[in-house]
């Protein structure tokens, strides 16, 4: 039986394969697809996902796949038909995850990446050409069957603790569980075409969204060395007609992009489209990515989206599976995730709307509407958003800064200089604006330290870990806090006062679920009992 059964083996499934193994699970991974599939899908993720992928370890391997969109020639344009100026997006600005606001990369390469470490470990198991069947759960576990034309019986039976559905926008999983979609209306046709232009050549715009009602068009970066063009299906137009190699040259000309001189790599139509499952979990089965919720690609945050799925559940499955934790804790997995990302999703579609917009007259309101904004910045469209996780997640809901992502900067600790992850380590944190006399917390509070394995990192005067460009002192005056408690994810459990910081750990293992076990005879893996004196002693 594995801990956690994965169906889907797209960039989403195998991130949270990833995730889990690194935390000692065991794990099936499952894909339909007898083969690895060569193309590219998404191409761009932001500096919160380039810090999930520091948390397991890939940063160095991932960053020569990355052209982090950073520079004075990366700019993110929207033009209308004359090629005048609309909107200015600004991606063109570090990320509040040390990283690049945002990144774009080739699919194919970041997804080898994580399944070359996958195949190498002995707690994964990846089978391919595994179509799934049915499901069916009881008390301890859930029961997969999956066709499987290499057997005898023509079936493939496994059993998984829990169950995480990442097979996709037509997803099998979603099917089965008959989860229903809430859909907003927004259906467009796009040919997406991936392209290898000719060597050296700069882009500016970077990245251009062409509102031209002739043919509204993007153009983006889509890693290094590559470029990709989207085509809106115009009124009247077949997607046979639209979907072939001689109409994607044709399109693809204006730009002086010919046969001779490129290479089209992909081109397929998809609809763009904005929904969201209506429940993302039933028992044990979790859905996550293009299962749970479709957007518009307009502001690069589809693949973002499924990664911070894996990563909500990444902590919250070995907390329960150990047994620290109840299913109170697998409950706010949904409610916190759906709101965060029906919020971008509106957004996605709001813009996808300007973008898709044909009316003569339509069009011209519009344009005088966004070349005002440009000039009063009251008017603007919002940036690209970094929403607050929904109501009913794991966060001490009454603290206003809690469910907001927090920061990494670069900090130093004991002679070592870097980000601050790869210097204090992944997981939890507890960060504390000045030091403080852990022999003061209660039992209570120095027994949730442990069992969540909490690294602590104060940054007073004198002390052990030193805040090299006032990351993190701007962090703690914004939010009004002496201390602040992170959760695995980046997401801010909950802020407190320096006398709060007793509550704040104790309200955190009972929001978890962590059973009271004060007496008990517990080492932390990661932050031993005799080390947390040095970092709060004064």
């Amino acid at each position: 039986m594995f801990d956690v059964a994965i169906v889907g083996a797209g960039p989403v499934g195998l991130f949270a394969a990833m995730l889990l193994e690194r935390r000692g699970l065991s794990v099936g991974l499952f894909e339909r697809w007898p083969d690895f599939y060569p193309l590219p899908r998404a191409c761009g993720v932001d500096h919160e996902i380039v810090r999930q992928l520091q948390s397991i370890g890939l940063a160095d391997e991932m960053s020569p796949l990355l052209d982090p969109v950073i520079g004075p020639d990366k700019t993110y344009k929207f033009l209308d038909q004359h090629g005048e100026t609309l909107l200015k997006i600004d991606w063109n600005r570090p990320g509040a995850s040390g990283w690049a606001q945002m990144n774009m990369f080739y699919q194919p390469d970041f997804e080898r990446v994580m399944l070359r470490h996958l195949e190498a470990s002995p707690r994964v198991v990846i089978r391919r050409g595994r179509a799934l069947v049915s499901l069916a759960e009881d008390d301890d576990c859930v029961t997969l069957t999956f066709a499987a034309p290499d057997e005898a019986s023509g079936l493939a039976h496994v059993d998984a603790r829990f169950v995480i559905g990442a097979d996709g926008a037509r997803s099998t999983v979603r099917d089965l569980l008959e989860i229903s979609q809430t859909d907003l209306g927004f259906a467009y046709d796009w040919l997406v075409v991936d392209v290898v232009p000719p060597e050296g050549r700069v882009w500016e715009p970077y990245v251009v969204q062409h509102c031209d009602p002739a043919r509204p068009t993007t153009l983006v970066g889509s890693g290094p060395g590559r470029r990709r063009w989207e085509f809106m299906r115009m009124p009247g137009e077949s997607v046979s007609d639209l979907n072939t190699e001689a109409m994607a040259w044709k399109l693809l000309a204006p730009w002086g992009i010919r046969p001779e001189n490129s290479k089209v790599e992909r081109h397929a139509v998809y609809t763009f489209r904005g929904a969201w499952a209506d429940e993302w979990r039933k028992g044990r089965v979790f859905l996550a990515g293009d299962a749970a919720h479709l957007m518009p690609p307009f502001l690069g945050q589809g693949l973002c989206s499924g990664m911070r799925d894996v990563m909500a559940l990444g902590w919250r499955l070995p907390l329960v599976l150990s047994g620290e934790a109840g299913d109170s804790l697998l409950a706010s997995y949904g409610p916190e995730r759906s709101a965060h990302v029906q919020e971008i999703i509106d957004q996605a579609v709001e813009i996808g709307r300007l973008i898709c917009m044909l009316d003569p007259d339509e069009v011209a309101d519009r344009d005088a509407r966004m070349k005002a904004a440009m000039r009063d910045p009251a008017l603007a469209l919002r940036p690209p958003p970094e929403p607050k996780l929904g109501d009913g997640g794991a966060f001490l809901r009454e603290d206003p800064n809690a469910g907001s992502l927090g920061v990494q900067g670069r900090v130093r600790r004991d002679g070592r200089e870097g980000l601050f992850d790869d210097i204090i380590g992944p997981g939890w944190h507890l960060l504390l604006r000045s030091r403080m006399d852990g022999s003061k917390l209660s039992e209570r509070a120095r027994e949730v330290l442990q069992r969540l394995e909490i690294s602590v990192a104060d940054f007073g005067d004198g002390s052990h870990t030193v805040d090299l460009d006032y990351t993190y002192a701007d962090w703690f005056d914004r939010l009004g806090a002496d201390a602040i408690l992170v959760r695995p994810d980046f997401y801010v459990f909950g802020t407190a006062k320096s006398d709060g910081v007793d509550h704040l750990l104790a309200t955190a293992g009972d929001l978890i679920g962590l059973t009271s076990q004060v007496g008990a005879t517990r080492t932390s893996r990661n932050v031993a009992s005799s080390n947390l004196e040095p970092r709060m002693q004064s």
